[in-house]
């Protein structure tokens, strides 16, 4: 028995090029609950890039799937939520039936692309060629079907473009290569401006944790179903989208702000990706080496632990969020989500895999909290600076269960740190502190080489434990 809905089946008016877990256990997820809601009519048509949709399993099933939503709520309880979606009309491929897709692309229904083709698929392919059915490369085939709708609907029939890659800014990305493979395939400059006058590409921020298919859980979630479903997808219960509105854009055509609680509309997506890179990508960068000298496996086993929630607390509270530009009741209740999401059960995080190629991370998401942190208190920021220690401590190995646990990282920076393992403590850490090429500047100031230095020699001279963990919170 498969998935079933009494909804009624909305009209195809979004392409989407993806059909991975992450679109549909998020912005698909999103329309199907803005359709019942609202009473609306937007269907889904996935483009499959690669491969055939010979024996699709969600074509199979008249495209319905399950989405199981899981969590930990506002009040602490963990919740399970499954959601028949039932506003994906079907897949079809581009390789074997790129006739039916560029017919889709001619149909004046069609309003809306959607996307998520990882940041390798926003690229410029100086390969593609016009004639090619289909361009390989993501944006090449958009442009082909850009065209194509261009020469069978002419002006006003412009899409709006919301690309969910990773890709910073990926919307104007997207648009300048499109419009770098209308001229390297020489079409009409009439077509140039269509693509720049009349189609929207919007620049997003996207963010729900999605991972995917629970292949080891899936027969006891079955049996509470009542059915099978092979496309299932299991996804957090939190989710967030920015729709980048700039000055002389048009409102999104897809009003998902108006109906859904986790999307905004905003002139500037910027602040948004800052407070995700700070607080949620920064604390976990911040409390991994800790847990890791540890011996915690995971996320959720740290920051369940009073010790763990107490460091993830101040480190937010006191380094984090001060340093941030946007309201404080936004900033403290993403904090709180943040809190809840990294205790989810149903997702099992391993802060090894978190700590691949750790140190540019640090880089990129705490180290302009220190800095702002250092000038405002004229000292170093305590927290993140003890991070600091653990992160030397663990790429040297100076902790119990190293063997199991190595650095993982470019063979460069692994390089340069084993340039300092036969150097004394305060040699070790002014040498990690300055090297330009790990920081893109020296950070070894003599007061944070003090701070380091002091938490570096207590993390090495003794096995890290949650007890001494507090202690050294408290005495940060």
């Amino acid at each position: 028995m498969a998935p079933t809905t009494n909804r009624p089946r909305p009209t195809p008016r979004i392409l989407q090029f993806g059909g991975g877990n992450f679109l549909r256990g998020f912005v698909d997820w999103k329309i199907d609950r803005m359709n019942e809601a609202a009473g609306m009519d937007w269907g889904v048509v996935i483009l499959r890039s690669v491969g055939s949709t010979e024996g699709s399993a969600l074509n199979a099933q008249d495209g319905l799937y399950t989405v199981l939503s899981r969590g930990v709520d506002e009040g602490g309880q963990a919740v399970s939520e499954p959601r028949v979606v039932a506003c994906v009309r079907g897949e079809v491929s581009c390789q074997t039936d790129w006739p039916m897709v560029l017919a889709l692309a001619a149909d004046p229904l069609i309003t809306v692309v959607l996307s998520n083709t990882t940041e390798a698929g926003i690229v410029h392919d100086p390969s593609a060629k016009a004639t090619d059915a289909p361009p390989k490369a993501f944006p090449a085939k958009l442009a082909a079907l850009l065209h194509h709708r261009w020469r069978a609907l002419g002006a006003g029939h412009g899409w709006h473009i919301i690309p969910c890659e990773l890709t910073d800014l990926s919307g104007d990305a997207l648009r300048r290569i499109v419009l770098e493979h209308a001229a390297d395939w020489g079409l009409e400059p009439a077509f140039a401006a269509w693509v720049a006058e009349d189609c929207a590409f919007f620049n997003t921020l996207v963010d729900r944790i999605v991972p995917g298919f629970p292949k080891t859980e899936i027969a006891a979630i079955e049996a509470d179903l009542g059915y099978a479903d092979p496309c299932l997808t299991a996804a957090e219960l939190f989710h967030f989208l920015a729709l980048e509105r700039r000055e002389g854009q048009p409102e999104p055509r897809l009003p998902l702000a108006t109906w859904d609680d986790g999307t905004i509309v905003t002139p500037d997506v910027t602040p948004y990706k800052l407070r995700k890179v700070a607080i949620l990508n920064g604390a976990h960068t911040a409390l991994c080496p800790l847990a890791l000298l540890m011996g915690v496996p995971s996320v959720a086993e740290a920051v369940t632990h009073p010790v763990g929630a107490a460091f993830l607390t101040r480190v937010l509270q006191t380094e984090v969020i001060p340093f941030l530009n946007l309201a404080p009741e936004d900033l403290q209740s993403f904090a709180a989500a943040v809190q809840r999401r990294f205790a989810n059960p149903y997702i099992r995080h391993l802060w090894h895999d978190i700590s691949l190629n750790a140190l540019v991370k640090v880089r990129h998401r705490n180290l302009d909290r220190m800095q702002a942190y250092s000038a405002r208190h004229n000292h170093p920021a305590p927290l993140l600076s003890l991070s600091l220690a653990a992160w030397l401590a663990f790429y040297l190995g100076h902790f119990d269960g190293a063997a199991a646990l190595p650095p993982r990282d470019a063979a460069e920076v692994l390089a340069r740190i084993a340039l300092l393992k036969p150097l004394a403590p305060e040699a070790q850490v002014r040498g990690f502190l300055g090297d330009a090429g790990l920081w893109g500047q020296s950070l070894a100031s003599e007061a944070l080489v003090a701070e380091v230095l002091r938490d570096f020699k207590s993390l090495t001279e003794a096995p890290l434990t949650w007890d001494r963990l507090e202690d050294m919170i408290g005495a940060g």
